[in-house]
């Protein structure tokens, strides 16, 4: 069934109709979520905060872009709203926390993961938004465009410049 016929049975009163939505969307949220907060815990409150935003806002859901975009929209507010909540805790860098404290992995390829994803958090935060958006999301760039209030181009920019960092920094860490 097409999202617009679950959005017109939604607001008709079809509760079952929100919840496919929900199904549809849920992964995909927690993995864009998790990405840009690099927490579980949180990145499932953002999703939750996300869906009941949106089931209250459905009405004001215009159709200018696909839902899901809409969806991606809001939980990136929702994202920026909790970091920005966190920025008032005190972080330790990386670099000055205590290597016993750091998680370590003998497997190469979770070690990798870890390294791309440590790599990943240190990319401004507009490409990284992107770098997600395009890769864990599958968004196109018309669409990450519309979530990130910039155009189509700078949002392939961003992309580009985030890629480009990564290998960079990826290059370095093998010289190491």
């Amino acid at each position: 069934m097409e999202d617009a016929a679950l959005i017109s049975g939604t607001l008709a009163g079809r509760k079952e109709d929100f919840e496919v939505l929900v199904e549809r969307y849920q992964r995909r949220l927690y993995a864009f979520a998790t990405r840009v907060l690099r927490d579980p815990d949180t990145a499932n409150d953002v999703v939750q905060a996300t869906f009941v935003r949106a089931y209250t806002s459905l009405k004001s859901f215009r159709g200018d872009a696909g839902f899901g975009t809409w969806l991606h929209q809001i939980a990136l507010n929702e994202c920026r709203n909790r970091l920005r909540a966190q920025s008032a805790r005190k972080m330790v860098p990386l670099d000055d926390a205590p290597e016993a404290a750091l998680a370590r992995s003998d497997a190469p390829t979770e070690g990798l993961r870890a390294l791309v994803g440590h790599l990943v958090e240190k990319l401004p935060p507009r490409q990284r938004t992107v770098l997600s958006l395009r890769l864990f999301s599958d968004l196109p760039f018309r669409e990450i465009a519309r979530c990130e209030n910039i155009s189509e181009n700078a949002a392939k920019v961003n992309y580009h410049y985030a890629v480009k960092r990564l290998r960079q920094w990826l290059t370095e860490a093998r010289a190491t």
